[in-house]
């Protein structure tokens, strides 16, 4: 199993209306913004930043999944998808 983070830039749109229906597309194929940190807690990505765990697909099926997300949202984006191989940070809102 590998875990995956994907960032997606909606070009033009504003945070945090406009990123609905991404954040809802993504929630279908197993991908939040909250991640747990060490200790336990669940914190917040920032913003357009998203972690699926426990995938059993490869990068390019992910990917090709998180653009159909951001393609379906009918703003230009960007989107780059990086499989974990461990990470440690810094973030201050819970989720």
């Amino acid at each position: 199993m590998a875990e995956y983070f994907a960032r997606v830039e909606l070009h033009g749109a504003r945070w945090p209306d406009d990123y609905a229906n991404l954040h809802a597309a993504l929630a279908k194929h197993n991908f939040t913004n909250c991640v747990t940190v060490t200790g336990g807690a669940q914190k917040r990505l920032p913003t357009g930043l998203y972690y699926s765990p426990d995938r059993v697909d490869d990068n390019e099926r992910v990917g090709n999944a998180v653009k159909g997300c951001a393609d379906s949202t009918g703003y230009r984006n960007e989107v780059i998808v990086i499989k974990n191989a461990g990470a440690y940070s810094f973030l201050s809102q819970n989720c």
